[in-house]
């Protein structure tokens, strides 16, 4: 090998040398990162065997499955017995998320408070507000409304201002009392939904099929007082009776006038009497088995159109005829009957529906009348016929809550939110967005910017830790621990590997190192020589 072409090759052999020390060098960096990695990742493991969640136990019975969370505490439910808890700052503010806010900024109650309650009015415009911003419905709001407010719950008691109860007459009480709730049932005349249903008036012997039409809207006294059918066809499930439940079945069944019908009487009863609770039940479910045509099958309550008040096959075809069928057959049965046109099955013809409202509202009011009774000794009876049924009649009284229109647990939700809104009114509000995040409620809670509020044997609320709350428990978060050692493993498992991989290229980099050198060193050792030759030549 010649001087110069040695010399370029010790050159080529330098800098490929100082590149291999530079890549290992870089590695041993990525190592020493890798492992600041690790060091992280075991704390963060540490720290996670340590940690605990809060749980809310009303019953006391040890359980550790519920999560503590803003609704458990601030939403009305059994859970809690109707009566909040309210979450609160340090200034003793109650801590409010953006849809009760809005309902305390609509009620005009400044977030430093009032110091005392308000009016009445302010407290319902309160109510409009939770309405309005959809924590409660409708129903629930205006059956609080009308429930009398309590300036003094939670500020020394927990009452509910008391009733005024009547006992009324069925007559009496569908004349006063029903003749206001109307119901519009244009949703049922809507051309939809497997139906092409109409409206039919027997007394007068009109039709009403338009839904926007006036007379598509009747009072609950209309109904009871008149004699009215929902009627139509099966144009989209022609096949109702043989393979089972069509369109019109579902959509009548679905409509919101049971709703209605079933709210109405138990926002007018003592729905905490338990028999009476019972009663509502019972009448509401035998209802709907005659409006949804159940029975009893192998899966439990199924369709089955032979539970039908009446079914027939009709000897005709075209939907004129099957029309006029149901029209002269829908007046006296209590259930819906069913029209089976012969040639339905060809796919070509249409079956025909037909529900006798004013028969099956009037059933209703029976099935409560008889468990009220006693469903072993009630005078009443229904049938399928309505020529064979014993309806309510003005021999039946009950009581009622006069002036109220409350449903279900309105009495409890009234209390629970008169409370609410006296401590709202009285301490002040701040809103809070995030304050509804379990994780960020915890953390509020633990690190003591937040406390929770509990009524005392004196009927006052009382700002404390979380640990003063005999419902709230501190527990081992096992889950949270079984998490954290996932990642932890997971993460481990991506660093041992990558500091495989790290080690393996720097092992192959300490070998080519190793080689070349040996290489760096022959050269030289060449070069050395070659000049040692050169310079003895020219001495001699």
């Amino acid at each position: 090998m010649g001087l110069a072409a040695s010399q370029a090759r010790l050159l080529t052999i330098t800098a490929r040398k100082s590149d291999c020390e530079y890549q290992s060098m870089a590695y041993s960096h990525q190592k020493i990162a890798l492992s600041r990695d690790m060091s992280i990742v075991s704390a963060e493991y540490q720290d996670a065997l340590t940690q605990t969640k809060l749980v809310y136990d009303f019953y006391g019975t040890g359980d550790k499955s519920t999560q503590l969370s803003y609704g458990l505490l601030m939403q009305p439910s059994k859970l809690n017995d109707y009566m909040p808890s309210p979450i609160t700052d340090q200034a003793g503010r109650v801590v409010l998320d953006a849809k009760l806010a809005a309902a305390a900024a609509a009620a005009g109650i400044p977030q430093e408070g009032l110091g005392t309650t308000p009016s009445s009015d302010v407290r319902n415009k309160f109510i409009q507000g939770l309405v309005d911003n959809g924590v409660i419905t409708e129903t629930v709001g205006q059956g609080i409304m009308n429930i009398q407010y309590n300036p003094e719950a939670g500020l020394g008691s927990i009452d509910t201002i008391d009733f005024v109860t009547r006992t009324v007459t069925y007559d009496e009480f569908v004349n006063e009392y029903l003749c206001n709730i109307e119901f519009d049932f244009g949703d049922l005349l809507d051309d939809t939904g497997g139906s092409n249903l109409r409206l039919k008036n027997y007394a007068n012997d009109t039709t009403v099929e338009d839904p926007g039409s006036s007379g598509a809207v009747l009072t609950l006294s209309q109904i009871l007082n008149g004699d009215y059918a929902i009627m139509g066809l099966t144009w989209d499930n022609k096949n109702l009776g043989d393979y089972g439940k069509g369109g019109v079945v579902d959509k009548v069944g679905s409509s919101s006038y049971w709703d209605v019908l079933f709210e109405t009487l138990a926002s007018y009863v003592d729905t905490s009497n338990s028999y009476v609770a019972a009663a509502l039940e019972y009448a509401q479910r035998e209802t709907l088995k005659k409006v949804e045509c159940l029975g009893t099958g192998a899966n439990g309550e199924e369709f089955d159109v032979s539970n039908a008040a009446h079914q027939w096959t009709s000897s005709h075809s075209k939907d004129g005829d099957i029309n006029y069928e149901i029209n002269n057959r829908g007046d006296d049965y209590v259930g819906f009957i069913y029209c089976h046109n012969k040639k339905g099955n060809s796919g070509k013809y249409n079956h025909g529906y037909a529900l006798n409202l004013t028969n099956i509202t009037k059933a209703y009011f029976t099935y409560f009348a008889q468990y009220m009774q006693g469903l072993a000794t009630t005078e009443y009876e229904i049938n399928n016929e309505e020529s064979n049924c014993n309806f309510v009649d003005d021999d039946f009284s009950f009581e009622i809550i006069e002036g109220a229109d409350t449903s279900g647990d309105s009495v409890l939700m009234a209390s629970f939110y008169d409370m609410l809104f006296n401590q709202i009114a009285t301490k002040g509000w701040v809103q809070n967005d995030q304050v509804t995040d379990n994780e960020y409620l915890q953390t509020m809670l633990q690190n003591g910017s937040m406390y929770i509020s509990t009524i005392g044997d004196d009927n006052y609320y009382y700002q404390g830790n979380y640990a003063t709350n005999s419902y709230i428990k501190e527990i081992t978060d096992e889950e949270g621990i079984a998490i954290a050692e996932a990642k932890y493993n997971r993460e481990k498992d991506k660093i041992n590997a990558k500091e495989n991989i790290i080690d393996m290229k720097m092992k192959n980099l300490d070998t080519e190192i190793s080689a070349l050198t040996t290489e760096y060193d022959t050269v030289k050792s060449v070069i050395s020589k070659n000049i040692e030759k050169t310079f003895k030549r020219y001495d001699a």
